[in-house]
């Protein structure tokens, strides 16, 4: 029998969905949204190397990973050269991404959850570069996460389980004891892979597509809450 998510039908406002030692968050389709800003990059990148344009299935992953498959072929020279053009691109477009409706309520939460915890308990582990990251995320005044894993750290980037297993590490606990929250089948099939507990929202994919990928699926950040209850993270339906 095919895997079935969980979703958020019939549950009432304060329903326990999950708990866990700590929180593992994508950033790019699940905290911003940066997809115009991505599309737009590599639309004109693919155009002008004569690649296509940019496919759905491609979000979520490291640019280099993205280039590999759009590029079979691609040297190692080419590659690199053509990597930081793109990101150049990227970063040159980040005014135009913004949080997702939730983001910033639900990162604060997590802030006072930290606070109640006296420990680390939430990480964001993204497929951008540090300097991507920081180009999209700081001007957006959101929380800024103590434990950050981008994809300059790793050697194998998402849907490698390297990425959320590192931040897990990080944080001091075990992915198995982790919630992650992504939007991507990249991202889900790296965060099943790491043993979370994994929670996809409906920014950039259909349920049909993100279900089989995860343990539960809501709509955004905004339908969720969390807070800190004896000693752990409790996600609860809004």
């Amino acid at each position: 029998m095919a895997h079935k998510a969980a979703t958020l039908d019939d549950c009432a406002p304060g329903t326990v969905l999950a708990r866990a030692k700590a929180i593992l968050l994508d950033s790019d389709g699940t905290l911003v949204d940066s997809t115009r800003s991505v599309e737009a990059s590599w639309d004109k990148l693919l155009g002008d190397e004569g690649a296509g344009r940019f496919e759905k299935h491609y979000h979520g992953q490291p640019g280099r990973r993205v280039l590999r498959l759009a590029i079979p072929d691609i040297s190692e020279e080419r590659l690199e050269e053509l990597f930081n053009r793109v990101e150049g691109y990227e970063i040159a477009s980040a005014s135009d991404v913004e949080a997702f409706d939730g983001t910033a309520r639900f990162l604060s939460e997590l802030e006072k959850a930290k606070a109640a915890l006296s420990r680390e308990c939430w990480a964001i582990a993204t497929s951008c570069t540090r300097p991507l990251f920081e180009a999209r995320y700081r001007p957006l005044s959101l929380p800024f996460p103590s434990v950050l894993v981008t994809a300059d750290q790793v050697t194998h980037g998402k849907p490698d389980p390297e990425p959320y297993l590192l931040a897990a590490e990080r944080l001091g606990v075990e992915a198995k004891d982790c919630l992650v929250v992504e939007d991507a089948p990249g991202g889900l099939e790296s965060a099943r892979a790491a043993g979370a507990f994994v929670v996809s929202v409906l920014n950039s994919a259909g349920e049909g597509t993100v279900g089989p990928l995860a343990d539960l699926v809501i709509p955004s950040l905004a339908d969720v809450s969390i807070e800190a209850r004896e000693g752990e993270l409790v996600l609860l339906a809004r």
